[in-house]
C-alpha cells in the first residue's frame, strides 16, 4: 500500500451531469478524464494532472444515481481513508457511535469500498486498497491538498475518528483561541524519520451556516493564486460562498461547481523543478 491504513488517500465527485463537471475541472485545474468500465453502471472517471499516464492521478468522478437526483441530493465531493479491512471498520462504525451510509462492496480489480458517518452526521469513505492504491499527486498546485471536517457537534464525532482510525487530534494553535484541530496518524511516522503526521482537519461549523447545512468532510484544491482562480470559478459558471480571505497564513476561498459541489481552494506554493 502506497499510503499506511489511516491515511485519507482519495476523493471523487458525485455529480448529476458527468460531461458537464468534466469539462469545468478541466477548465479550472487542467484534469484530464479517462473513462473506466464498471460492472453493469456508467463508467468512472479517472482525473489526471498533466495528462493520462502514471504517476499522474488525481481524483475520481462518477454519475450520481437517477434516484438520488430525483430526490434533491447535493452533488458532493467525499474523502476516503484508506484501511486494511473495510467489513472490520463497517462493523466497528456503530460501536463508535458511527452509522453505515453505504454497506462495504467491492469494485471490481481495484478495491472495496464503504462509506460510514460520524456521530455528526458526516460521511467519510473507507477504501481498501488492490488495484487503486489513492491518488498520486497531492500538495501542488491543481491537486488535493487536505480535508476537513465541519461538524455541528465537534466533541462528539471527534472521538468517532479516534476509534476508528487511531487518529490523534491536537489544536491546531494551543495559545490561540482558534477551535481548528489537527489529526495526526503516528503510524505515518513509521514511513520515514521526521515525516509530518497530520493527515486531516477539523472545525465546528462556520458562524452563518444554517443549522440544517450537514455536518460535512470539505476538500482543499491548491492553487498558484486563490484570487484569479475564485473569479475564473465564477467565469466558468461556479459561484462564491466566501472569500477570498486570508487564514492561518494562507490565502482560501471557499466555491462550488456549477452543478453545486462545494470546495475550498488555497493557496500553495509551486514545487521547484
Amino acid at each position: 500500500m502506497r499510503y499506511p491504513n489511516g491515511f485519507p488517500g482519495w476523493i471523487d465527485l458525485q455529480t448529476p451531469d458527468p460531461d458537464g463537471a468534466k469539462a469545468f475541472y478541466a477548465e479550472m485545474f487542467g484534469w484530464v478524464a479517462e473513462d473506466v468500465p464498471t460492472d453493469g453502471g456508467p463508467p468512472y472517471s479517472m482525473l489526471y494532472r498533466g495528462g493520462i499516464e502514471q504517476g499522474n492521478l488525481v481524483c475520481g468522478l462518477g454519475p450520481m444515481a437517477p434516484q438520488q437526483v430525483e430526490a434533491g441530493m447535493p452533488s458532493v465531493w467525499a474523502t476516503y481513508v484508506l484501511v486494511g479491512d473495510v467489513d472490520e471498520m463497517v462493523t466497528a462504525a456503530p460501536g463508535a457511535g458511527g452509522s453505515v451510509v453505504m454497506p462495504a462492496l467491492d469494485v471490481t480489480g481495484q478495491g472495496r469500498m464503504a462509506m460510514v458517518a460520524d456521530p455528526s452526521g458526516a460521511a467519510i469513505g473507507l477504501w481498501q486498497p488492490a488495484g487503486h492504491e489513492g491518488a498520486d499527486v497531492v500538495n501542488v498546485p491543481n491537486a488535493w491538498v487536505w480535508s476537513d471536517l465541519q461538524s455541528h457537534d465537534l466533541a462528539a464525532a471527534l472521538p468517532f475518528y479516534e476509534e476508528l482510525f487511531a487518529w490523534r487530534w491536537e489544536k491546531a494553535d494551543p495559545a490561540g483561541g482558534s477551535d481548528y484541530v489537527v489529526a495526526h496518524l503516528d503510524a505515518k511516522a513509521e514511513t520515514a524519520e521526521g515525516v509530518d503526521t497530520s493527515v486531516a482537519g477539523a472545525m465546528p461549523m462556520p458562524p452563518g451556516v444554517p443549522q440544517d447545512t450537514p455536518s460535512v468532510w470539505m476538500i482543499y484544491i491548491g492553487v498558484d493564486d486563490c484570487d484569479a482562480a475564485t473569479a475564473k470559478v465564477v467565469q466558468l459558471g461556479g459561484r462564491v460562498e466566501a472569500g477570498p480571505m486570508d487564514a492561518g497564513g494562507m490565502r482560501m476561498s471557499v466555491v462550488a461547481d456549477p452543478f453545486g459541489a462545494y470546495f475550498q481552494m488555497m493557496t500553495v506554493p509551486t514545487p521547484e523543478s
